[in-house]
């Protein structure tokens, strides 16, 4: 049992080494210690091994999610932590997957075990994870390096391709760990080759300097209640009217998710009069503002959360990875009445149709709203065919929790896949500028009513994993699969 509770301590240690405790070492520490556990002779149920991991990894990585429940989710302390616990299980259930593929397609050599089949079976399980039903690709490995000197591969390879690196180089370590009776020279020179390497692709610059923008990030900070009330709109409205009215010309200006919150039209003819002002001086507003249409069976308004651009920024994308629980309910039929039940009541938030920019001249910008930076694939749709990333967000939801700082370090990690500028804007933080090197510029912090004002750089040029995509990390996996089965048919009877 107590290999168990080691898998749980490995687990629990893994997070610390996310924002914003930044203790990058510790992911591979913890990472070693389930490798070194589960190739031990006392371990005897490898999907254990990986779902006690998972409980400590999550316990720790995702407990923000309670602060959501319980004080913005009608729910009490037991109903917030029961619920809360299940998403636990729930997340821990891949890992503890994982441990079990490695079962499955152990080897009887020890290389081929901790360099190819766990790491493998690892990464499946991330690109499973971030898929299945809805997806949740939140504390990605690989992300852990986002800022670090060994990031150098995240613009080639992405995230998850890192997160192989990642547990590669943790494999090592648990190889030169083991390596009592004589030096084993393979695992240091593996390691040290991809520790050069990703410290030498640190310093490339895939993409190159255009032009530099004048940008403003408004962060209102209303309450949840004030947000969502006619008081609320009315403030809202007026700092919109101070921001144009104190921006210089040319100036970009960024509010967050669901700023206005009610349609287009029910908002004229102040809509169209702060469009005029912003244009007589070229200025972009960039908000989040609500859209409605009717229902399928036309007796129903159902809404989009938008992202749109006003004044001499046009067009608009409407989100198109959708929150299950908070912005629509999966399985309905069967989840819509435990919800009832339980005095949960959602709407359901209609989905985008089409991935699209917002353009302000010749700039074409790459928006996501809120959890749909965290998908990779979504984001690179529109950022390898654009000139600055923009993600708005309302993280209110979640308090002085960890869960922003882990938002707004995914961001990062968007804005080094890319090398290209990330603006992001939310109603009460963290708000940021990120340079392409994906490191933070300027920042407020939790609960600040302020703005920030900077210069930030437009970046023309494309990436390796702009182009690419995750093509590299899957087939890496195909062809590990295939001599994995070659292998097993093969040399095992």
């Amino acid at each position: 049992m107590k290999y168990y509770f080691l898998a749980l301590f490995f687990g629990a240690i893994s997070p610390l080494g996310f924002a914003p405790y930044d203790i990058w070492p510790l992911v591979f520490i913890s990472i070693s210690g389930l490798i070194y556990l589960i190739n031990s002779k006392k371990s005897k149920n490898y999907f254990l091994m990986g779902f006690f991991f998972g409980i400590g990894f999550w316990g720790v990585g995702v407990s923000w999610v309670y602060v959501s429940i319980y004080y913005h989710g009608n729910q009490g302390f037991i109903g917030s932590f029961l619920i809360t616990s299940l998403f636990i299980f729930y997340l821990s259930l891949f890992i503890g997957l994982s441990t079990y593929l490695f079962k499955l397609f152990k080897t009887n050599v020890k290389y081929i075990n901790y360099l190819l089949v766990f790491p493998a079976a690892w990464v499946s399980c991330e690109l499973l994870r971030s898929h299945f039903i809805n997806g949740f690709p939140w504390l990605i490995m690989g992300s852990s390096l986002t800022g670090t000197h060994i990031d150098g591969w995240i613009p080639i390879l992405g995230s998850y391709g890192t997160s192989l690196l990642l547990v590669i180089m943790s494999a090592c370590l648990v190889l030169i760990i083991e390596s009592t009776k004589r030096i084993e020279l393979s695992p240091i020179l593996l390691l040290l080759i991809i520790f050069i390497s990703s410290f030498a692709l640190n310093k490339v610059n895939w993409t190159k300097e255009s032009f530099s923008i004048e940008a403003s990030i408004y962060q209102p900070n209303f309450s949840l209640q004030d947000k969502w009330s006619l008081k609320g709109l009315r403030s809202t409205k007026s700092l919109i009217e101070d921001a144009i009215l104190k921006a210089n010309t040319n100036e970009f200006i960024f509010f967050p998710e669901t700023t206005l919150i009610t349609e287009r039209k029910k908002l004229e003819p102040w809509i169209s009069n702060i469009e005029k002002e912003a244009r007589k001086k070229n200025i972009s507003l960039i908000s989040g503002i609500i859209a409605s249409d009717l229902s399928q069976e036309g007796n129903l308004l159902q809404r989009y959360n938008r992202i749109q651009g006003f004044g001499s920024a046009s067009g608009y994308y409407d989100k198109i990875q959708l929150v299950p629980f908070g912005e629509y309910i999966p399985f309905r039929k069967s989840f819509g009445e435990i919800l009832d039940f339980m005095g949960i009541n959602l709407i359901d938030t209609l989905k985008g149709q089409a991935y699209s920019t917002i353009k302000s001249g010749s700039i074409k910008i790459s928006p996501s709203i809120c959890y749909e930076i965290a998908f990779p694939n979504l984001v690179r749709k529109t950022a390898k065919n654009s000139d600055l990333l923009v993600t708005i967000s309302n993280d209110t939801w979640f308090g002085r929790s960890i869960g922003p700082e882990q938002h707004l370090e995914i961001a990062q990690t968007r804005a080094l896949e890319h090398q290209k500028s990330l603006i992001r804007a939310t109603n009460s933080g963290i708000s940021a500028i990120i340079s392409r090197e994906g490191k933070i510029e300027q920042r407020q912090n939790y609960f600040e009513e302020k703005s920030l004002e900077g210069k930030v750089m437009i970046y023309e040029g494309q990436t390796p994993y702009a182009l690419l995509g995750n093509i590299f990390i899957y087939v890496f996996l195909l062809l590990c699969y295939m001599y994995l089965f070659y292998y097993k048919r093969t040399y095992v009877t």
